[in-house]
């Protein structure tokens, strides 16, 4: 598990200008679009393997069971 960050506050440093609802902040991790964990019924998102994600659903895939492997 890497440098985690509440959504809040990733929310506030990853977007400039009218960032989304944090319902759809919610959704992203609920979904998976963000690479995020529960902990005690509060969501926190992983910055480290945010930085690894590129984009693209199959490369992350790769990417990810390269790195469990």
């Amino acid at each position: 598990m890497g440098k985690l960050m509440k959504p809040e506050e990733w929310r506030k440093a990853r977007f400039a200008g009218t960032p989304p609802a944090m319902s759809t902040i919610r959704k992203w991790c609920r979904e998976g679009t963000v690479p995020a964990k529960r902990i005690g019924g509060v969501w926190y998102i992983d910055l480290d393997a945010e930085k690894l994600m590129t984009g693209n659903e199959l490369a992350d895939q790769v990417l990810e069971e390269m790195e469990t492997s």
